[in-house]
């Protein structure tokens, strides 16, 4: 019954302690044993359910008597080479160690128990002990004596793990520094080996190299010169060869904030096993949750630092879940008990240990750790300021190191004689120490300079204690990279669930696109007081286009203007997978994409019908849809470049600002810079500009394929050529014939005719090329040598023939014309539903800008040319321009052939995000700046 009500008690570590304390209980007397007492004992073990092999085992440590077991869970250390003659008990010498030092490693419950019997005094943690009890030998322990070598825990228990991982990984650096962009020294010369089932410390002061000497190791960073090997294999140059054996932690929280648990280690197991099946995944993922004590929160949302939802403690142990379910190799941990209580930072860094213990090399950059956490770490590399290396070793050595360096009194004795624990800031305490002046003040300089200690560290060194690289240079992976399509449908399955589970970010997305349109459509529907609303009468129709257009641009900007650096840290991790960056990019593409659909068909739908647009809900929505995209493109390749959200947010109005200005609709292209401006077609700044595309394509497409002005627009394209023609050029170029002629008779006005005649060669030159039919054949002689009077006449007459054919094309224009209308004017019926078609379909205003009727100057001559300003809808792009033409023309010439300019303008916005996204695949902007930065450091230090 007391045996029952103990076993309630203790955990299973407790019970064998208490049953080998009752043995020794037992032995303590100089009678024989009673098989009563042994008896009891039995009985102990048994209720305590401790297996009859450990046992036996315990029974053997405890025996007084000098009979060493012959089994694989001992191990003996001795300084004597003939006292071990057993076939399975482990041995190692020490010499000069008087007597035996007995070692059991019971495996079910992962400790270790020793007894030494012998006249040596030796120290556990600096305290002594009585060589008649079993000591507990804890992790991070160490047993020292006068001239005997130390016995460490690390070196005891990769003793009787050595057959756990049969492929051993050496991580090998050789003499690695870095230098920064700015020329400054990160870390100088480093070198040092570990192996597999090993816990590395790094520890340094503020500027002590500690996340650089990390990101070095982890292969983030490239050396300036030296090499990191694994296994023989180049980390930073064999790619293929040390692909998805690095594991990489940082400080920071790696998590999908609006995912679950679950759905965080579930997402990224996927990515990392590509040959799993479905339910293999899913009980792997249980499983590791399960071994983390993850699986009571599994469903719960991770959140954030401002609406947490699990603990610190929680999150770090899932941040290393979710290095942990793809079993690298080698773990590089960032600061993991950074802003942690003191439990949940012995919780995370026990687990540490034990994935040590069980096979994998762990690196741990740590600040400021407890006596506890300290010993947990089977090497211990040292920083000082600068990135100079000052110690390489075992933890409980370091103190003994520095105090012997320093020559201070005590200088063996690395623990507290009270309590065993051990003090790292003393480590921090000795290095940093100062000057002291005759007045006994301390002074800003160091005893030792970090380059001192570097130096005595150095000649410290033991070249001979390294280890062996395996001539098998493979280091066994668990991973299968999946398939370009399964990491697709990965990443797009995570980024649309992490979007769904966001509450406010879903309504406010949804929402912004139908309260922009109403909001718009409502202040711009405008009519005259007392009469009711007619679609053609309102004179804000082109305004609500452009409005359209811009914001369409903003909400594709902000939709995505933080989408790939929100995920900056995840890709960092997920970089040690080597997944492929086209899959992650078109994933976040087309969700975004998906979006911006949702949005612009919510705002078409709803602000075509708030303004009565008739007939254009799919040709606005593929505009807006296609002009949202290219923002989303645009989003994403400063979400790649810039490292803060503000700056990100900031770039956003600059960005739009110019797409308002170089649309041509707030300042006319020809009214612009004249440094910029062109005269024909629209300049260069202008073209480069979405809206000013976008804006075109609806503008004319409205206007042109409105169900009214569809059935004249042939006709009224004719007419409007054939007035510009014999309204406006052919009396001009009669004009300048006329000054031409009369500068022959008047020397005064002579100096005018070389430009008057090379402006008739020109214009005739294109007259003959669109009228071939009605060609003047002497356009050579249009000289200031050939040119007379008769030639001159015989010109104006040409003209005047050419002018007659004009009219003649109007009236044949206008005549089909008539026709059609007559055709409705048939009926009563008909006549209304031609004038209901006019209000409904065509708006003046949109007439107004794209015939520019407001303009005063309808012809313009420039650059030798005269220039079009009358009715530019009717016009048509050059033969000899490849897409480029005048703003609002209705068709443009894309390789000889014509096509609607709607058509054109959606195809242009697609060419530019397409260079959008290559520009996004291969870093061109984040390049740039990373450029600019560099030559503004070098130029800083010229400067300096």
């Amino acid at each position: 019954k007391i045996c029952t009500d103990i076993n309630q008690e203790l955990n299973q570590r407790q019970k064998y302690i208490v049953l080998i304390r009752l043995v020794e209980f037992i032995y303590s007397s100089d009678e024989p044993v009673t098989e009563q007492e042994w008896e009891f004992v039995s009985t102990v073990a048994s209720i305590f359910n401790i297996p009859e092999n450990d046992y036996k085992d315990c029974i053997s440590i405890t025996s007084k008597y000098s009979v060493i077991p012959d089994s694989s869970t001992f191990l003996l250390i001795s300084g004597n080479t003939t006292s071990h003659i057993m076939q399975h008990t482990s041995f190692v010498r020490n010499a000069d160690l008087n007597g035996n030092i007995l070692i059991l490693f019971i495996k079910s419950i992962r400790t270790i128990f020793f007894k030494y019997a012998g006249d040596s005094q030796l120290t556990l943690n600096g305290q002594t002990f009585s060589n008649d009890f079993v000591q507990v030998f804890t992790q991070g322990s160490v047993l020292r004596g006068n001239k005997i070598e130390p016995v460490y825990y690390s070196d005891v228990i990769h003793r009787f793990l050595k057959e756990t991982h049969q492929e051993k990984t050496v991580f090998a650096v050789n003499d690695i520094t870095y230098r920064f962009s700015n020329g400054s020294i990160g870390m100088h010369p480093v070198s040092f080996t570990a192996g597999s089932g090993e816990l590395i410390g790094i520890m340094g002061g503020s500027g002590a190299g500690k996340s650089t000497l990390l990101n070095l190791l982890n292969g983030n960073f490239i050396p300036t010169t030296g090499k990191v090997l694994i296994n023989g294999n180049d980390l930073h140059h064999d790619k293929k060869q040390t692909e998805g054996i690095i594991g990489y932690i940082p400080q920071d929280d790696l998590l999908m904030e609006d995912l679950t648990v679950f759905q965080n280690v579930y997402y990224n197991t996927k990515l990392s096993f590509g040959d799993l099946e479905e339910s293999a995944i899913t009980q792997k993922v249980f499983t590791l949750l399960e071994s983390l004590g993850l699986s009571e929160i599994k469903d719960l949302k991770v959140g954030n630092a401002l609406n947490k939802t699990i603990s610190g403690g929680q999150r770090k142990r899932l941040n290393i879940a979710l290095e942990l379910v793809r079993e690298p190799a080698v773990m590089f941990v960032d600061e993991p008990t950074s802003g942690l209580s003191s439990r949940d930072s012995e919780n995370v860094m026990d687990l540490q240990k034990q994935l040590a213990i069980n096979g994998k090399l762990i690196f741990v950059v740590i600040h400021q750790p407890s006596s506890d956490i300290f010993k947990l770490f089977d090497k211990l590399l040292l920083l000082d300021t600068g990135g100079f290396p000052i110690y390489y070793g075992n933890p409980s050595d370091s103190l003994i190191y520095f105090k012997k360096m320093t020559n201070m009194v005590n200088a063996d004795s690395s623990e507290c004689e009270l309590c065993g624990n051990i003090n790292p800031e003393q480590l921090f305490t000795i290095i940093e120490a100062r000057v002291i002046d005759e007045f006994g003040n301390a002074v800003n300089a160091r005893k030792i300079t970090p380059a001192g200690w570097n130096e005595l560290y150095l000649k410290s060194l033991n070249h001979a204690n390294r280890q062996q690289v395996s001539e098998n240079k493979n280091v066994e992976r668990v991973t299968r990279k999946p398939s370009w399509l399964k990491q697709f449908k990965v990443f797009i399955t995570r980024d649309i669930l992490s979007k769904i589970s966001n509450t406010q970010y879903l309504l406010i997305n949804l929402l912004e696109a139908p309260i922009l349109a109403f909001t718009l459509a409502f202040l711009v529907r405008y009519y005259q007081s007392g009469k009711e609303y007619i679609y053609r009468e309102n004179q804000n129709i082109p305004a609500f286009i452009f409005i359209s257009v811009l914001v369409a641009l903003f909400m594709g900007l902000t939709v995505s203007a933080e989408e790939i650096f929100r995920d900056r840290k995840i890709r960092t991790r997920e970089s040690f997978l080597n997944l492929s960056l086209s899959s992650y990019l078109f994933s976040k593409i087309l969700v975004m994409f998906i979006l911006s659909a949702i949005q612009t068909m919510l705002f078409v739908i709803i602000g075509n019908t708030v303004l009565d647009i008739k007939g254009m809900y799919t040709d606005y929505w593929l505009m807006l849809f296609t002009t949202s995209c290219f923002a989303n493109l645009l989003g994403l390749n400063i979400s790649s470049a810039f490292n803060s959200a503000v700056t990100i947010y900031i770039l956003i109005p600059i960005l739009i600002i110019p797409q308002i200005l170089l649309s041509g609709i707030i300042v006319k292209f020809e009214k612009l810079n004249p440094v910029i401006s062109t005269h024909v077609n629209v300049p260069i700044c202008g073209e480069i500009m979405t809206s000013r595309w976008a804006f075109e394509g609806l503008a004319v497409h409205q206007f042109k394929e409105n169900k009214y002005e569809s059935i004249f627009f042939d006709d009224d394209q004719r007419m409007s050529k054939a007035v510009f023609q014999k309204d406006f050029l052919i009396p001009e170029l009669i004009k300048r014939t006329d000054y031409s002629i009369l500068a022959m008779t008047q020397p005064e006005k002579k100096e005018m005719l070389p430009g008057n005649l090379h402006l008739l060669r020109k214009e005739i030159g294109k007259q003959n090329s669109d009228n071939p039919a009605h060609p003047f054949n002497k356009i050579s002689q249009l000289t200031v040598p050939a040119f007379n009077a008769s030639l001159g006449n015989e010109l104006k007459q040409y003209l005047n023939g050419l002018k007659s054919f004009y009219i003649g094309e109007y009236n044949n224009a206008n005549e089909h014309k008539e026709s059609i209308v007559s055709k409705y004017e048939q009926t009563t019926a008909g006549g209304q539903s031609l004038l209901q078609m006019k209000d409904d379909y065509q708006n003046e205003s949109l007439v107004e800008l794209l015939k520019n009727t407001t303009e005063r100057k309808q012809i313009e001559e420039t650059n030798a040319r005269l220039i079009q300003r009358f009715q530019p809808i009717y016009m048509e792009g050059e033969k000899t321009s490849f897409i480029r033409a005048p703003f609002f023309a209705s068709r443009k010439n894309v390789f000889g052939n014509y096509y609607d300019t709607y058509l054109v303008d959606i195809i242009v916005i697609w060419m530019m995000s397409l260079i959008l996204y290559i520009a996004l695949y291969f870093g061109w902007l984040k390049k740039l700046l990373n450029l600019g930065d560099r030559f503004s450091i070098k130029s800083r230090a010229k400067k300096s």
